[in-house]
């Protein structure tokens, strides 16, 4: 005669596994944070950006053909992390919209930016995450600087 297994109890079990699991893992509160930024006055039209918090990840956002960006931490456009950080940018030949991959070795190509941006410690580009703060202006220097 065949046995059949009560399976309901390992549901039940693999259930309140994923609830306790939820609960240990809670995200930090995250408010909207968009920006724009400009290379020299003019919108910077492709490459990313990151805010990194002093405590917890980094948002990161796609910039857009005209310089805008949304930041997302979590997910694209959920927001960042209220409090104190620090922003980079990159914007890369492979980057460009339609650029071709490279063969060989992978590789961004050439910084189509001052090297300094690129960095958490040496862009100098600093902002304070805060609730219905304005979106951010980040205007970067075609000079290459400190």
């Amino acid at each position: 005669m065949p046995r059949y297994r009560d399976r309901r109890g390992g549901r039940v079990v693999v259930a309140a596994f994923l609830v306790l699991a939820a609960g240990c893992g809670q995200r930090p509160t995250l408010v909207p944070l968009s920006g724009r930024v400009t290379l020299a006055g003019k919108p910077l039209e492709f490459g990313s950006v990151m805010i990194q918090p002093t405590a917890g990840p980094a948002a990161r956002a796609t910039i857009q053909p005209d310089g805008t960006f949304t930041a997302g931490t979590f997910a694209p456009g959920d927001g960042a992390i209220p409090g104190p950080a620090t922003v980079r940018v990159a914007c890369y030949e492979q980057q460009r919209p339609g650029a071709t991959p490279p063969t060989g070795e992978p590789s961004l190509g050439k910084s189509l930016i001052p090297e300094r941006y690129t960095q958490f410690e040496t862009s100098g580009i600093t902002v304070a995450v805060a609730p219905g703060m304005p979106p951010l202006a980040i205007e970067l220097s075609a000079e290459p600087g400190p």
